[in-house]
């Protein structure tokens, strides 16, 4: 043009029937993109997407030809999370046929629970797989771990058939304790510590096919939790990473001894081809241990937590402290293989917390706000067909800026994420507003549609400029005509007023073979973005002052935490020409 602007033209070949129309306008910063192409599943799909720089939100469904290995199927999922509640619920049930691995086994259940305090943690449970076929010899194993205050104690039984390659490890009682003490001792002097072996039980028998043992026994270990804690209070001082004192090192120290192992106990019975196991553990007075961990990470020069997540992660900890806060999770699980063609399965999980009120309110005293959000999902099958239904949100004040915080922290100072970085730097001085995008899948046609809104658009200047020869993008439009989509960008001060075409051709943007217009060689038109159509789509303010309704204020659902990204980066990259 007379000015020096330009319009660069990139023509790619499309295969397929899809269409696109896309565009992005730095003076309005909009963003929007409208696409069709076919597919071949015969899925039937629709699903809504939006975001605010608070959150996000969104549902949609789905209908499809049910697999043939899936005869019925009902899946339930459901968790809430808000200032009042913590909870979640998983119900499964669903037949498959004799294709399934499962057809291999009688049956397979499991039942349990894990429940975690600021200072403690358990679990409890139990498993069986039962084959058809035997899965080895019959045994029985049993190891029950206690603290004490010299040490721990670990008491052992074991029964059944042993390997012949192993009798000489087991043949008379000498050779047995000999072996336990390989096996212990070994482990409490590498850390520090010493292991006694006593055998309260022995018999061993070789008349069979081969030899069984029915052996019990205890190890009586000392010393090992205060040289384990000593070991890392050494290694912390001589390390030129962490810039703690040795007075601080050796409290640090201290809090991890307090740390207490009540019992670990596991269990497991082998007869008939089937298997039985359990388990129960329970550990207490963690929690100053956690924050030492915490206090080494934030004094250590090569963590990769910065100070501001691990700020946040002690004031958590001491938050469920304050609350007594206590989460648990329980499950039950069943496969069973009732017939040759056929495989059931069954399982229930459920989350729920106590004192979840207090909880908040803590974190709230510590300037930390939780936010709230919530999951759906319902999939079915019925006849034919398979079903599915859901909905998702999650709101927290300024949740993206906390994203790409952390993404950027992440990043780190690498080369080969600096481009990374320099897409999300930009993005997070954008002054994001919404975005938003739609799917539709239906009769074999695809429909996509989204959009987003930045009040700063110009921050994404050197992304965009990097991606076409360093120049200054004021707009990209595309558009599909037949088997070609040409990408429109409109740059500015491409050249000086009186530039030349050799001018024109020695730039980035141009080589030998592109074909140059310049100023009076040339008459046509150039489609632009319609601006105030993607203003309506995403319901923001128009240039003209008028403002439309918000997808969320209309009831339009929506989701995606990187639509903002992929809507933006998009237009760009699908533009530019290889």
């Amino acid at each position: 043009m007379e000015n020096g602007d330009a319009v660069l033209a990139y023509n790619n070949s499309n295969s397929g029937n899809g269409t696109m129309e896309f565009g992005a306008n730095v003076t309005t910063g909009l963003v929007h993109i409208l696409a069709t192409d076919e597919t071949e599943s015969d899925m039937d799909a629709v699903a809504s997407l939006v975001m605010t720089p608070d959150g996000y939100s969104g549902n949609g469904s789905l209908t499809a030809n049910r697999p043939d290995s899936i005869s019925d199927l009902t899946l339930d999922v459901n968790s809430k999370q808000n200032e009042q509640t913590s909870t979640g619920d998983l119900s499964l049930d669903a037949t498959f046929d004799s294709g399934s691995s499962l057809s291999m086994l009688n049956s397979v259940n499991t039942e349990g629970h894990v429940t975690v305090t600021a200072d403690s943690f358990s679990t409890k449970g139990s498993g069986t797989v039962s084959s058809a076929m035997a899965a080895g010899a019959d045994k029985e194993l049993k190891y029950d771990l206690r603290e004490t205050e010299n040490g721990f104690v670990l008491k052992g039984t074991q029964s059944g058939a042993i390997s012949p390659y192993m009798s000489s490890s087991w043949d008379s009682r000498e050779n047995a304790k000999e072996h336990l003490k390989s096996q212990y001792a070994s482990v409490a002097t590498q850390n520090g510590g010493s292991a006694t072996v006593t055998i309260d039980s022995y018999e061993y028998d070789e008349s069979g096919v081969k030899p069984t043992l029915d052996i019990q026994y205890h190890v009586e270990f000392t010393g090992l939790k205060d040289a384990i804690a000593q070991s890392i209070a050494q290694s912390l001082k001589s390390s030129q990473q962490v810039s703690l004192s040795d007075e601080e090192i050796d409290s640090l120290s201290e809090d991890i001894e307090k740390m207490r192992i009540d019992h670990v106990t596991f269990g497991l019975n082998q007869h008939d081809g089937t298997m039985k196991l359990s388990w129960d553990v329970e550990v207490e007075n963690y929690d100053a241990a956690a924050l030492a961990a915490l206090e080494v990470a934030g004094n250590t020069n090569a963590s990769s937590m910065n100070g501001q997540n691990i700020d946040r992660m002690k004031k958590t900890l001491e938050a469920q402290q304050a609350a007594n806060l206590e989460q648990t999770v329980e499950w039950s699980a069943e496969a069973t293989h009732p017939s040759s063609e056929t495989t059931t399965v069954t399982a229930e999980v459920h989350y729920d917390s106590k004192n979840w009120r207090a909880y908040v309110q803590e974190l709230k005293d510590r300037d930390i706000e939780l936010g709230r959000s919530s999951v759906t999902l319902h999939v079915e099958s019925n006849g034919d067909e398979v079903t599915a239904r859901g909905s998702v949100e999650m709101k927290q004040k300024e949740m993206l800026s906390k994203v790409t915080d952390s993404m950027l922290s992440s990043f780190g100072s690498s080369k080969a994420t600096s481009g990374g970085s320099e897409l999300v730097k930009a993005f997070r001085s954008s002054d994001f507003q919404s975005a938003r995008m739609d799917v539709d899948v239906e009769s074999g046609t695809v429909t996509l549609e989204g959009g987003a809104k930045f009040d700063n658009m110009t921050a994404f200047a050197d992304v965009l400029g990097d991606s076409y020869g360093d120049t200054e993008v004021a707009s990209i439009v595309g558009r599909t005509n037949n088997d070609t989509t040409t990408t429109y960008v409109h740059v500015t001060g491409l050249v000086g007023e009186n530039a030349s075409k050799e001018d024109v051709r020695a730039l980035a943007v141009a080589n030998a073979d592109t074909e140059i217009h310049m100023a009076g060689e040339w008459d046509r038109e150039f489609p632009s973005m319609d601006t105030e159509d993607a203003a309506t789509y995403l319901g923001v303010q128009q240039a003209n002052g008028k403002e439309t309704k918000s997808a969320s204020e209309s009831g339009q659902p929506g989701f995606g935490v990187g639509i903002a990204v992929v809507a933006l980066a998009g237009a760009a990259l699908l533009a530019r020409r290889d």
